[in-house]
């Protein structure tokens, strides 16, 4: 039954003064058996607990093998008869039987204990069959379970049997929920934040990304080593403040695209404090949030209501540089653009798109949660962090300091932190709870600063507020004193060492020099190139003014908005920079950068990837420059790009051109090539094997010989061993 049934049976509900036409009983059951299919679970819970029961599923048919094995080898136990066998591989089907409970086991123990997947996977697990079961065949399998030893008969639903609850316990126990060592992923403070930033800025100078940016304004050859530094710096800085502004989970982070921002749009008078408006679509949780209230409903990029959108004004954030999205978000998509691409952003391209091995951007591949993970995991190893980080860091670390950390008069209420965090009105307060309030109490119960002079008493109020609102004590000013003169005496060995350094200067050279500039390790203060951007001007958009300013012009305007994109904020105070753990120096000379826009997608993961290989090679919409690979220019796929493009090429150039030396008859293709199906590359070998054994073309010779030569010597070895 169509989805818009289900709507019209609801809306009839809501509005009792209508009555609604007596439905037949056929499109009552079926009515009922899709309501209970969409309405009973969420959509995303539905689509996961679709997946556990898969890949139980195909547990299930590797156990039944390996029993099939041992069978036919005579090594089989009594209840690996045929008969059973058979019973046993339809364990995991909508109608249980006496097998159920125990291969439900032994799934669990292999996610939970064999591949330490977590607690939360397991209890997805569990709760996926016991749904399926409980749902199955009315009140049949649902309660406490029992299975008839004598005619196997199942009652009950066999999730809740003494084996599958006795492993859950195990597992919960294996996690450390009774003892053990705990595993649960931290929030990313904002020290935390600091110490990547820090780190980052240390190991990516401004002056680097200044200039990349001088060397594409000026069209000289970059520098690969550079650009590919620049480019996870900015990527990274931008993402963890991104994601920790407005609280965005990794998956839904890496859907933004070019259409839902708008830069340069102007507050409300008389301050008009500029801002960039972002939009998040479907936020879990919120899918139908627009559909009821209208709570939702936001501007797309072509200035159409949509009410689907979640929107967020980002401003500056000067007192905290280090969390600032509106400067580090600038600072990427400008090197995106201009660096990168050396192109605007289309409106259906990625804000953080797909990077692949060799430094090619793929603008219209999002990046993948792996690769997040990954990112994540290098600059918090990179920097010192020891804590476990998830995809939900960023986003609990966002609201915790905006509810208990940020200072007093700035905290937000939590009808704020609902809203900005997506939280559906009808959320469970346990959530709120375990993002919020768990923080707050491991805080108040820890006194690990017992001995500090001035301790922080948290305990004795909210978060501790109230040292901050009592008057300055004695001792707090003795403690203020001593650690201005802990700075004087720091400050004071920087000048020391400054002026001997100066010293030996002048006994070298007997002319003194005109004029003094310190490097920026020297410099008697940090200055504010050792963290942010270097700031231009901000240029604001007058046709984009904030929605709150009822007297002022629309929204947005007729047209989309200009792609200039100035990186700027108000003057950010520094961040004092970290002793980097394993800094390397980079070499100053290094192979160029690759050419911008020019790449080859990389093939479907199926037995028909050799047709996407020849659509590719012939079709200039398959290609990501607009081109087919039968007509690149020489430039595109050697020199710096030869390993970039020019290898994959060759690969493609060899597959097309031999399917149309067969006539492209595929079925005679296929015939002649059946290792077509395993891949490109299992292809490619075959075909160049096949024509240097009829010589035409002459094979690349490594230290171990031709490929044929090593085909033969293995042949030869084969055929001795076997004698």
């Amino acid at each position: 039954m169509a989805r818009g049934t289900t709507k019209k049976i609801a809306s009839a509900v809501k509005k009792p003064g209508r009555k609604a036409t007596t439905a037949s009983a056929t499109a009552l059951e079926e009515q009922c058996k899709e309501a209970r299919q969409t309405l009973l679970k969420a959509k995303g819970t539905r689509s996961q607990y679709d997946g556990h029961l898969e890949r139980g599923r195909r547990l299930l048919a590797d156990v039944i093998e390996q029993k099939k094995t041992t069978q036919a080898e005579g090594t089989h136990s009594q209840v690996d008869g045929q008969s059973d066998i058979d019973v046993y591989s339809h364990a995991f089907d909508a109608i249980p039987n006496r097998y159920s409970a125990s291969v439900l086991e032994l799934f669990l123990v292999q996610k939970g204990l064999m591949e330490g997947r977590s607690l939360s996977t397991t209890w997805g697990i569990f709760s996926a069959f016991k749904d399926m079961w409980k749902n199955a065949c009315g009140e049949t399998y649902r309660g406490p379970y029992h299975c008839d030893e004598g005619t196997g008969v199942v009652t009950g639903n066999p999730a809740l049997s003494a084996a599958a609850q006795d492993m859950m316990e195990v597992l919960k126990n294996n996690e450390g929920a009774e003892g053990g060592s705990r595993n649960h992923a931290s929030a990313m403070t904002i020290k935390d934040m600091r110490k990547l930033m820090s780190w980052s800025y240390s190991e990516c100078l401004d002056s680097v990304v200044s200039h990349i940016h001088q060397g594409v304004e000026g069209t000289s050859t970059l520098n690969g080593a550079d650009v590919i530094l620049a480019q996870r710096h900015l990527m990274v800085r931008a993402f963890a403040t991104t994601g920790i502004t407005i609280w965005t989970r990794n998956f839904e982070l890496t859907k933004i695209k070019r259409k839902d921002i708008i830069w340069n749009c102007q507050g409300h008078l008389p301050y008009s404090i500029p801002f960039d408006l972002v939009s998040l679509m479907n936020r879990k949780g919120w899918q139908r949030k627009g559909e009821i209230d209208g709570a939702l409903e936001g501007i797309d990029y072509w200035g159409i209501l949509d009410k689907a959108r979640h929107e967020y004004e980002v401003y500056a954030q000067p007192r905290t540089p280090e969390i600032c999205m509106f400067t580090h978000l600038r600072a990427w998509v400008s090197f995106l653009e201009e660096v990168l691409l050396q192109w605007p952003l289309q409106p259906e391209e990625y804000i953080f798109p797909r990077v692949g091995a060799n430094g090619v951007i793929y603008p219209s591949d999002e990046l993948s949660y792996d690769a997040v993970m990954k990112m994540l995991t290098w600059i918090c190893t990179e920097a010192g962090l020891t804590a476990r980080y998830t995809s939900h860091c960023v986003r609990r670390g966002g609201a915790r300091y905006r509810f208990l950390f940020a200072p007093l008069g700035e905290r937000w209420s939590l009808t704020t932190i609902r809203w900005w965090g997506a939280w559906a009105e009808g959320e469970s307060v346990d959530t709120l709870i375990h993002y919020l309030l768990d923080e707050l109490t491991r805080y108040e119960k820890n006194h690990r600063d017992a001995l500090c002079p001035i301790p922080r008493e948290a305990n004795r109020s909210f978060n501790g507020d109230h040292i901050l609102m009592a008057p300055v004590t004695a001792a707090e000013t003795r403690e203020l004193k001593m650690a201005f003169d802990r700075q004087l005496d720091f400050l004071s060995g920087k000048v020391e060492a400054v002026l001997d350094k100066l010293t030996v200067s002048t006994s070298v050279s007997p002319s003194p020099p005109s004029s003094l500039t310190l490097l920026p390790s020297q410099s008697l203060s940090p200055s504010l190139h050792q963290y942010a951007t270097t700031l231009t001007p901000l240029s604001v958009n007058p046709l984009v003014h904030s929605p709150l300013d009822g007297t002022g012009p629309p929204l947005l305007s007729s047209t989309p908005p200009s792609t200039h994109l100035p990186v700027t904020s108000p003057s950010l105070p520094p961040i004092p920079p970290i002793a980097p753990s394993n800094c390397k120096q980079r070499a100053t000379a290094g192979k160029a950068a690759p050419l911008p826009r020019i790449g080859i997608p990389d093939l479907p993961r199926s037995p028909d990837a050799w047709h996407a290989a020849i659509k590719q090679w012939e079709d200039p919409a398959a290609s990501i420059s607009g081109k087919a690979l039968k007509d690149w220019p020489e430039d595109w796929y050697s020199g710096v790009m030869r390993t970039i493009t020019g290898v994959k090429r060759n690969i493609w150039k060899v597959i097309a051109l031999e399917f149309e030396r067969l006539g492209r008859d595929e079925s005679a293709f296929l015939e002649s090539y059946p290792e077509a199906s395993r891949g490109a590359k299992p292809l490619f070998d075959v075909i160049q094997r096949k024509h240097e054994e009829c010589g035409e073309v002459i094979g690349c010779k490594s230290k171990n010989g031709r490929p044929k030569d090593r085909a033969s010597a293995a042949t030869i070895t084969l055929s001795s061993g076997a004698i």
